[in-house]
């Protein structure tokens, strides 16, 4: 008989939320992946409540949105995601745009936008074999290489890239990248880490440190990824043999459906689908009156 592992996987939505939602361990974490240098490390972060989070679509909200101050005063929004999907780089990058521009919806101007980070941990390959473990995408100007639109900033760790062993880890980066991929399969953290948040990290990820109701939505989460991601390749199967178009269309109602549920405004929603602002009146009065004919 196989013996359980002595660390839950830290990519299942439940064993990441119990880990991450610990300020300092996110923190740490943070500031490595960020490669934050001093001065401008953060120094302070808080969650973003549910109801100022919109529906991205399906259902799905990301795993963590967070409010970050980092010692220079500067605050931003960092967008943790860590779910495996069909058109994953399409979806996050409709994550990072929709977390922009979703700040109005709160009352805030223009120019009280906050730049927005996300972070997305994919446990595949997305990008050539060229492209490092994590990579950082940035809009430059294309002549000059120079950075001047500084809102949108997407990090990539793809956990399949790092293949790095024990006796090769060098620094605090190496040490949450083999937390990341390799803590699942491990029987004990390696003894070169010794940063205080990783092994808090470790210790809240061993699975003897669950309750039973905790164990058991970890395993309800792993049944729910599992069945997402058939349902969505067999969604896409079957769009296939309808006409990509068709498919296409019927997935960007689906999208402008759910904004319009979640009391986003029409033109906020025509900008971010593509769609017309009568196609998007339309399907309000459609839902208006499904809503009313089951009432």
């Amino acid at each position: 008989m196989m013996a359980h592992p002595r660390y839950l996987d830290i990519t299942n939505d439940v064993a990441f939320k119990k880990v991450f939602k610990h300020k300092e361990i996110l923190k740490d974490f943070l500031n490595t992946v960020l490669r934050r240098p001093k001065g401008l490390r953060i120094i302070a972060l808080e969650f973003i409540s549910s109801e100022e989070i919109p529906d991205l679509g399906q259902g799905r909200r990301s795993s963590f949105d967070l409010k970050c101050t980092d010692e220079s005063g500067k605050v931003y929004v960092v967008e943790m995601q860590n779910r495996r999907e069909p058109h994953f780089l399409k979806r996050v990058q409709y994550y990072g745009s929709h977390a922009y521009v979703s700040q109005l919806q709160v009352g805030n101007w223009h120019k009280d936008l906050m730049p927005v980070i996300v972070i997305a941990i994919t446990k595949s390959n997305y990008f050539p074999h060229d492209v490092n473990c994590i990579s950082y995408h940035r809009t430059r100007e294309d002549e000059t290489n120079q950075q001047h639109l500084y809102e949108l900033t997407y990090v990539f760790i793809e956990l399949k890239k790092f293949t790095k062993k024990k006796e090769e880890l060098k620094n605090l980066e190496d040490y949450w990248l083999y937390f990341l991929a390799k803590s699942q399969k491990d029987k004990a953290p390696p003894k070169e880490i010794k940063d205080k948040m990783i092994l808090q990290a470790y210790n809240t990820l061993e699975q003897f440190n669950w309750t039973e109701a905790e164990y058991d939505a970890y395993i309800r989460a792993r049944l729910v990824a599992e069945a997402d991601i058939l349902t969505l390749e067999k969604s896409y199967e079957d769009g296939e043999k309808k006409g990509l178009e068709k498919g296409r269309a019927e997935g960007i109602e689906i999208v402008a459906k759910n904004m319009l549920s979640q009391g986003l405004d029409i033109k906020v929603i025509a900008k971010s689908t593509g769609i017309t602002i009568e196609q998007i009146s339309d399907l309000k009065k459609e839902m208006q009156n499904n809503k009313a004919q089951t009432a």
